[in-house]
């Protein structure tokens, strides 16, 4: 999972425009209160970790590891601000917009909710900016055909596929 964040962290950086060496903003929105704070709260955890990794030099078998910021970008850190969508999607919508317009990210990612992604991501394109979500599963979320949202994980119709043919396969 860390590698996940840290690989989804590194998509969104390249993806993000910076003047070398400088620091690169992005935005995580993740229910850190709610039902879901637990694991909203280890989400934020392996991207704090990230963001570690990726500006300090450490001896992991890691990508970034090695070398301190972007090597590619002239060293530039990056700066995670994370944000709290109780797992309300009109909670989701107002953060988002808060970390483009206020905190001036240049990229979110996020929201674990497929609910919250999908009011999130709305102003990640409207706004034009990279939208990365790692762990959202809704379907409906990669069909509205949106020019800046990815997603990295499987959707709900690739995992009940894949369980019957698990099944399938223990026969």
């Amino acid at each position: 999972m860390r590698r996940k964040v840290i690989l989804a962290l590194v998509a969104l950086v390249f993806a993000a425009s910076t003047a070398l060496g400088g620091t690169i903003k992005i935005g995580a929105i993740y229910p850190l209160t709610g039902p879901a704070a637990t694991t909203g709260k280890e989400l934020a955890d392996a991207i704090k970790l990230a963001q570690d990794i990726i500006n300090n030099k450490y001896d992991f078998n890691l990508p970034l590891a090695k070398s301190e910021g972007l090597p590619n970008l002239g060293g530039a850190k990056i700066e995670v601000v994370i944000a709290d969508h109780q797992g309300k999607p009109d909670v989701g919508l107002s953060e988002a917009e808060r970390l483009i317009t206020e905190e001036k990210v240049v990229a979110l990612l996020g929201c674990y909710y497929s609910s919250v992604t999908k009011t999130a991501s709305l102003a990640a394109e409207r706004h034009k900016i990279p939208f990365l979500n790692p762990e959202s599963t809704a379907a409906s979320l990669t069909e509205r055909g949106f020019k800046w949202f990815f997603r990295t994980t499987p959707n709900d119709d690739t995992f009940s596929e894949n369980f019957f043919q698990f099944l399938n396969d223990l026969n």
